[in-house]
């Protein structure tokens, strides 16, 4: 047995040689780095790596760095991305057969089982799905990341790498490499503070402390696994585990289930409105306002008037045309149809009975709010904006509208009124109102298109049209008939 001298040095002591990696220079600024590192590639040297704390111009074309193969590998990856989805669809969506995992082949409306712009969505979601993973993990395997340590960190000059320092670097691999003559071109260059990098020839050794560590936590991580694998098929009543509760398990009434009895007596969750009461927001306490209604006192009609689309509109006596048609001519067919006689011996038929007609509303005949001058300027830019296209901007249902119907001929138009004729310009305020709220013949209602308060706007501004066409000579005072054009 051969004895080892006590002198000689344990094998856990011996220290390696360190492994050289390169050679770092530093460079005055970033013109004199770009200089350098084409001069280095014209002495034959291709392994070459610059670091400045901002990017420089020309430095990759000074290096003749190669291009990147990332982009065609997330080319590729999207590609991928792309068949598998087109395929995923295709499969699922179009092939159907008798083995296991098979597809179920649609038949909706006559559409085809596989059509290329229905299944777009998908496959533009995988193919940046896989194209964004790749660029990302790419990224990291070509850079050789991550990495916790880089002996370049062990050069001191090197930590103003971000700061203000520019450096050269010539690697270990380059076959003309020679820490010698390599930091020699380097000072022929321009380059100063030429630095030899070296591995760290420390051992490195993990603590043991550091290997318990990783042993419990991995068995405690196993334990949650463990236990659902467990308690895979047994049944149990009690709710599931939940981190986030989000109101699932509050006491909450839901509609369709019985609730206990000492909620309501007949154990409905679903309940009727009580009886006389209205929704929220639709409280029309002023009838006159809303409605433009003088309410009824003593029948306590306040609750009828809140209905949906207010009173009902009243039909118009006989003697008076409706809004939107013109008086018919006397001696019209209109009004006087022909009659037929019953032939001798066949008798007369029963004529129906008259339905009564809807009482008139009592409309209000005064403005239920301040009129001043706001709201006369008001109502004429509302009644310019929705009105004038069919009754014209004088009132005269001359609109742009109605003209183009006109020329056009349309069968189906109808003339829109002429605010001007008598029996319109007899209406309360009340009833114009009513009727830009809810409307009238083919004129539909603008109570979701315009405010309350701009319907009486408009109404107030139409009283002033048929006020400047219709008013009469004995309210004006003699400085107002004065000042008023003479007739041609």
């Amino acid at each position: 047995m051969t004895q080892i001298p006590e002198e000689q040095t344990p094998e856990s002591a011996i220290v390696p040689d360190p492994v050289t990696l390169g050679v770092l220079a530093r460079l005055a600024g970033p013109d004199e780095l770009v200089k350098a590192a084409r001069q280095m590639r014209e002495k034959g040297y291709t392994k070459l790596e610059a670091f400045s704390p901002f990017p420089v111009l020309g430095i990759d074309e000074a290096l003749a760095a190669p291009k990147p193969i990332l982009p065609w590998v997330v080319f590729c990856a999207g590609f991928t991305g792309m068949l598998v989805a087109l395929g995923l669809q295709f499969y699922t969506n179009s092939v159907e057969g008798a083995w296991a995992f098979s597809g179920y082949d649609y038949h909706i409306s006559g559409k085809p089982s596989f059509s290329l712009p229905a299944n777009i969505p998908v496959t533009f979601e995988l193919i940046i799905l896989f194209s964004a993973f790749t660029s990302f993990l790419g990224m990291l395997a070509f850079n050789g990341l991550p990495r916790l340590y880089n002996p370049m960190f062990r050069s001191k000059q090197f930590l103003s790498a971000t700061n203000d320092g520019f450096f050269l670097y010539a690697d270990a691999s380059d076959p003309k490499f020679n820490p010698t003559a390599t930091a020699e071109a380097m000072a022929t260059v321009g380059a100063s503070g030429m630095e030899t990098i070296t591995e760290d020839p420390t051992p490195a050794h993990v603590p043991g402390w550091f290997h318990v560590i990783g042993a419990t936590t991995a068995v405690v991580a196993l334990v949650p696994i463990a236990y659902i694998a467990m308690a895979r098929g047994d049944n149990s009543d009690a709710p599931r585990w939940q981190l986030w509760i989000d109101m699932d398990f509050q006491p909450k009434a839901k509609t369709q289930v019985l609730m206990k009895n000492d909620i309501f007596a007949d154990g409905r969750t679903m309940r009727l409105p009580v009886e006389g009461t209205v929704a929220r927001g639709t409280l029309y306490e002023d009838p006159r306002l809303y409605y433009g209604v003088e309410p009824d006192a003593e029948s306590g009609e306040v609750l009828f008037l809140q209905q949906e689309g207010g009173p009902p509109e009243p039909a118009e006596p006989p003697t008076q045309p409706e809004a939107g048609e013109q008086e018919p001519a006397a001696g019209s067919s209109e009004d006087s149809p022909e009659i037929e006689t019953p032939a001798e011996g066949e008798g007369t038929a029963e004529e129906p009975a008259e339905e009564p007609a809807t009482p008139e509303p009592n409309w209000v005949t005064k403005f239920p709010m301040k009129v001043d001058m706001d709201m006369m300027t008001r109502g004429q830019e509302r009644f310019k904006i929705h009105c004038s296209a069919c009754h014209g901007l004088g009132g005269n249902g001359d609109g742009l509208v109605a003209q183009r119907a006109l020329s056009l001929e349309q069968p189906t138009w109808v003339q829109p009124s002429n605010l001007h004729q008598d029996f319109i310009r007899e209406y309360p305020v009340g009833k114009l109102y009513n009727t830009v709220t809810n409307g009238k013949g083919k004129m539909a209602g603008y109570r979701e298109h315009i405010a309350l308060e701009d319907r009486w706007a408009i109404v107030l501004y139409i009283k002033a049209l048929q006020e400047s066409q219709w008013a009469d000579s004995s309210v004006l005072s003699e400085e107002e008939l004065r000042e008023m054009p003479s007739p041609q």
